[in-house]
């Protein structure tokens, strides 16, 4: 079965990083941006299996990226919530939810693709 792709938007090239890394090794293959512009442009039909956007970039900027990831390419949306998000800020077309961190992100792309996260375990 080959690699599930994530788009990874994050605001701060280190959480990037550290998010690719941990989704790297959880068996992903991971693109990562911190402009949403360029997220918006690399998103086409299958190109993506998963969107994960990051929770510091402003509502709108986020609320874009979820509609056209969902009408542009059909992808999947996560999107990291932190502390402070007010569920006013999320796109009501995002399908899962992650609490910061990598095991919940782990965690949320287990969730959209449990055939995958079943024979990881299995591995």
């Amino acid at each position: 079965m080959p690699k599930r792709r994530i788009l990874c938007v994050s605001f701060d090239r280190m959480v990037s990083e550290n998010r690719c890394t941990a989704l790297r090794q959880a068996g992903y293959e991971v693109t990562a941006t911190t402009d949403v512009t360029e997220a918006l442009e690399l998103l086409s039909p299958g190109r993506f299996d998963a969107v994960i956007v990051g929770h510091r970039f402003p509502p709108e900027e986020k609320y874009l990226l979820a509609v056209e990831a969902e009408e542009k390419s059909n992808t999947r949306v996560i999107l990291v919530c932190g502390s402070a998000t007010r569920e006013s800020e999320i796109p009501t077309t995002s399908r899962v939810y992650a609490l910061e961190g990598s095991e919940g992100l782990v965690s949320a792309l287990s969730a959209l693709f449990p055939a995958e996260a079943r024979s990881q375990i299995a591995a």
